[in-house]
């Protein structure tokens, strides 16, 4: 019987520590989804930084706003500055670390690219609207 009992315990233990292990990849995997997305706002992001140099050199002739160019273009370095030190700064080995740490870090790193995101679609919504309306012109 205590054979028994000890070997149910085990089970009991292991299985707990495999749901945890699970718990933790998933809400990985839900981090790194969302870079993954951030990734790719960031190729549209640079397709709008180009466009909008191009627009800094025609400026004169478009009778654009060079100042208001120059802002975006700098929202969207600052936003991409932003991904990259993210991107560097992301830990994916959590060995020797309690489930409850790593577990709060990426809660932490799911806000951080969450912000990122936003920050993104912030940055490239204005200079998406600014890019057509100076081309209407």
């Amino acid at each position: 019987m205590k054979k028994l009992s000890y070997c149910l315990f085990t089970l009991l233990i292991l299985s707990a520590c495999t749901d945890q292990k699970k718990e933790e990849n998933a809400l990985k995997n839900e981090v790194l989804d969302l870079h993954e997305k951030v990734m790719a706002e960031d190729e549209k992001a640079m397709v709008n930084k180009m466009k909008l140099d191009t627009l800094l050199i025609k400026a004169d002739s478009l009778s654009i706003n060079k100042q208001t160019a120059r802002t975006l273009d700098a929202n969207l370095n600052d936003v991409a500055n932003k991904m990259g030190d993210w991107m560097r700064k992301l830990n994916l080995d959590n060995a020797g670390k309690s489930h409850d740490d790593i577990m709060n870090y990426w809660k932490q790193q799911k806000v951080q690219v969450k912000h990122i995101d936003s920050l993104y679609v912030n940055a490239i919504t204005e200079s998406d609207n600014y890019i057509k309306k100076s081309i209407k012109k």
